[in-house]
């Protein structure tokens, strides 16, 4: 009787110490994962979001005049490599719901075409639209040769089609 409650005994300080000891060493592996980079995980660089590339003018509303105006864009990296394509991604990229295609160019002018412009012209706004008119035109032509945008689409409710230059958006506060 006296064995089996000796055993009892030593079973409950077993237990106690194994129960211990596993606690301890599930602190100790948790601390030192906490310190070792997991080799799985990506690099804080690698799963910061870099900035999508910006226009190279920005429009802006200014108190002043109430009315919207071209800013240059401190965001915008990439003056050199400025081309008709890679202003039309930028354009598709900041406003995806517009979707702009290059026709031609003639003399100072390039003419591109908004197939389906109700975004553009119903949704946007006239404030949106003629931000987006005013972006597009700046960002066009500060190309060289390019003096002027002419925009074919389906004239609405905030905007119309026709030929824009930067003289236009310092003159009118929105294209309609």
């Amino acid at each position: 009787m006296k064995t089996t409650r000796l055993y009892q005994q030593l079973l409950v300080c077993f237990g106690i110490a194994v129960f211990f000891f596993a606690c301890q060493n599930e602190s100790r592996d948790n601390a030192s994962t906490a310190q070792q980079p997991d080799s799985l995980a990506p690099d804080a660089a690698e799963t910061t979001e870099t900035a999508a590339p910006s226009l190279p003018y920005a429009a802006v509303f200014d108190e002043t005049s109430e009315q919207l105006r071209a800013q240059k864009n401190p965001d915008f990296d990439g003056g050199s490599l400025l081309t008709i394509d890679r202003i039309t991604q930028l354009l598709a990229n900041a406003y995806p719901q517009v979707v702009l295609t290059v026709d031609s160019t003639v003399n100072d002018t390039l003419h591109v075409q908004i197939t389906d412009a109700s975004f553009l012209t119903q949704q946007m706004g006239s404030s949106g639209a003629a931000m987006y008119l005013l972006e597009a035109t700046y960002a066009y032509t500060e190309l060289p040769g390019i003096q002027a945008v002419h925009f074919v689409f389906e004239e609405g409710d905030h905007a119309i089609p026709g030929t824009y230059t930067r003289e236009h958006f310092e003159t009118n506060s929105t294209p309609r």
